[in-house]
């Protein structure tokens, strides 16, 4: 597990310093599927769609970091998604449904932070689908971790709503007059709380009290969040 988590940053590393050209990424890309897939059926847990968002937003997130300070700290944040996302396909873990959210979050975080970086001039609506693809792979793969009783159709739905909902505010949090780290701050607020709300309800714990108290959360900490970005400005 360390050696090929160490072989996937050491892959990623050489991507970055040959300024991402089209050999060395074909080499990174190439190097983490073989560690990803061996062995190819480790157990009945499958982490592939966190592995493919992960290869995308790695490769995008590095290339924005490559001549900054962020370049090594990104290198070993990316290594340690793959090390949670390899470890939850060859069952290293116990709780795998919330090492997988916690990688689910990081790859969310990382995502938004691209996504609101990127120049909004050009190619937006593609940059936009990408966002939402990711956004449905991750939900979907979780759940199906997390439910108990395996209702695929009932996981796709709940996951294709999830990432409805996240698409309408991902498209509104991108007008407001915030920086990038507030907007994604309060993306990834809102992913939380929407996947702790659908683990609530694939696990029967959904109550009133529940959408009361995450309801008042969230706008407590929008707030918050809106205070902090207008305070910086």
């Amino acid at each position: 597990m360390f050696l090929k988590t160490a072989v996937f940053g050491i892959s990623l590393f050489i991507a970055s310093a040959n300024g991402f050209r089209f050999i060395p990424v074909l080499f990174f890309i190439l190097a983490s599927f073989a560690l990803y897939s061996r062995p190819l059926f480790a157990g009945p847990y499958n982490s592939r769609h966190a592995f493919l968002v992960l290869l995308c937003v790695s490769i995008l997130g590095m290339k924005i970091m490559a001549d900054s300070p962020l370049f090594f700290p990104g290198l070993f944040l990316f290594s340690f998604i793959f090390y949670l996302v390899l470890g939850i396909k060859e069952i290293l873990f116990v709780k795998r449904s919330r090492i997988y959210y916690v990688a689910a979050l990081l790859l969310f975080y990382a995502l938004f932070i691209i996504f609101f970086l990127a120049d909004k001039s050009s190619f937006y609506l593609f940059k936009y689908s990408g966002a939402i693809i990711a956004s449905l792979l991750l939900f979907r793969e979780w759940l199906s971790i997390v439910s108990v009783f395996h209702f695929p159709k009932r996981e796709f739905i709940s996951a294709l709503a999830a990432a409805f909902i996240t698409a309408q505010l991902l498209w509104a949090v991108a007008l407001l007059p915030v920086g990038f780290i507030a907007a994604s701050n309060l993306m990834i607020l809102f992913v939380l709380i929407l996947g702790d709300f659908l683990f609530a309800h694939f696990t029967g714990n959904l109550s009133k009290n529940f959408i009361i108290k995450y309801s008042i959360l969230f706008l407590v900490l929008v707030l918050l969040i809106r205070g902090f970005s207008v305070w910086l400005s």
